[in-house]
Parts: structure tokens; C-alpha cells; sequence
């Protein structure tokens, strides 16, 4: 299902369902016997010793221990404060960029598949003056991207693509989200619909999250 090995995670927003999404392409992976890794390089909301939390989730899918060391190891911006990352003024972008590119090189090396989860949305601030859009474009991987079924998800996906392919970032598959989340109301369509809707704009291969993960 997937043409390739490593992947940067999107959304169309926060809440979309992409560490869910990244937690359990893992597992599946892990039990067909492949080698995988998964980062999620800037997180926020993050408090030590909840297990609950996105690098937590995401170390458990890949049987590792939820030690200081292996979440250095997947996410080395880790912050407190439920806030966009930029706001903490502590993130340089090309440190980012650079430890993303360290493990999409040693993933190629041990012929491992790697997933690179983004924090956010796809026009989420990383610092004052960088987004990962910029990130996506810059590590020039292909891009899984997800999305929801609520009302407004469809501008809200269009936006999203619109604003990839003008970085010219390949979008290979996305994603829907059937399980709304936050307080967005449910759109009341169905996935199918849906799904039509957004592959006859975009041109691009639209599938839902139950049904990738299967």
C-alpha cells in the first residue's frame, strides 16, 4: 500500500489522528516482521512520565522503553506548555532539519522504514520564520497527509494541498480521519462521499484511516 519507505506525517490540523495513524502503521509493520522507527521531533503539552503523551504512544509502538534517552532519541523539543512551538522561542529550525535528515539517512542505510510525524497542522510555526511546510519541503520525502470528516474539512483539505504542491512537496496518499475529534461538528456525509470529493479536486488517492490500517 505504501511505494516507499519514509514519509512525512501531515494534517489538516491539530487533533487530525497522526500519531494514531503513526502508532499503529508501526505496530502493523512490526508484526509483518519489518524494521521501522518514527519520530516526532517537536512536541508540546508534554509533561515526564505520562504515558499518554504522542512519544510516549509512539516509543510503546515500537517496543521501547519510555526513558529520557529514547525520547531524546524520537523527540528531542519537547515542551510543557500546550502552545504552537514557536511561541517558545527555543527552536532552531535548521537543528530540526538536521536531526530529521541524520535519521532519514540511517533509515536508508538499515533499509528501515521511517516516519517523520509533524506537530500541528501543515502551516504550523516551527519558529519565527519557518513552518513545516518548510521542513516538508526541505527533507524532500514524500507525504502521507491526513485529514477528517467535519464540516469544513474539505476547504480545510484543499487549503492543505494547495499550499504543498506550490512547494512542490508529493503528496502520495491521504488520509481520512472517520473518528472526528475536538469540538469540531461531524460533516454528516459519508467517508465515501467524501473521498470522492476530495480525489476528483486534488487528483490525489484518498483512503480512510480504518481501512489503510486493515
Amino acid at each position: 500500500m505504501l511505494k516507499s519507505k519514509i514519509y512525512f506525517i501531515a494534517a489538516i490540523g491539530t487533533d487530525s489522528g497522526k500519531t494514531y495513524f503513526v502508532e499503529n502503521i508501526c505496530r502493523n509493520l512490526r508484526r509483518k516482521k519489518k524494521s521501522v522507527m518514527a519520530i516526532k521531533p517537536i512536541v508540546s503539552g508534554f509533561h515526564d512520565g505520562d504515558k499518554n503523551s504522542d512519544p510516549a504512544k509512539i516509543l510503546l509502538a515500537l517496543d521501547l522503553e519510555i526513558s529520557k534517552k529514547n525520547l531524546d532519541l524520537i523527540s528531542p523539543w519537547r515542551f510543557e506548555k500546550v502552545i504552537s512551538p514557536h511561541f517558545t522561542g527555543k527552536i532552531n529550525f535548521e537543528k530540526v532539519k538536521n536531526f530529521c535528515l541524520e535519521k532519514i539517512s540511517l533509515a536508508r542505510k538499515q533499509k528501515q522504514f521511517l516516519f517523520i510525524e509533524a506537530a500541528g497542522g501543515v502551516m504550523s510555526p516551527i519558529n519565527g520564520e519557518k513552518t513545516f511546510l518548510d521542513l516538508a519541503a526541505e527533507l524532500k520525502i514524500p507525504l502521507l497527509l491526513i485529514t477528517e470528516n467535519y464540516l469544513g474539512s474539505i476547504s480545510h483539505t484543499f487549503c492543505a494541498i494547495e499550499a504543498l504542491k506550490s512547494r512542490k512537496i508529493s503528496v502520495e496518499k491521504i488520509i481520512i480521519n472517520e473518528h472526528f475529534s475536538g469540538l469540531q461538528k461531524p460533516s454528516g456525509i459519508q467517508v465515501k462521499q467524501l473521498s470522492r470529493t476530495i480525489k476528483n479536486f486534488s487528483g490525489i488517492e484518498v483512503i480512510s484511516l480504518q481501512k489503510f490500517l486493515d
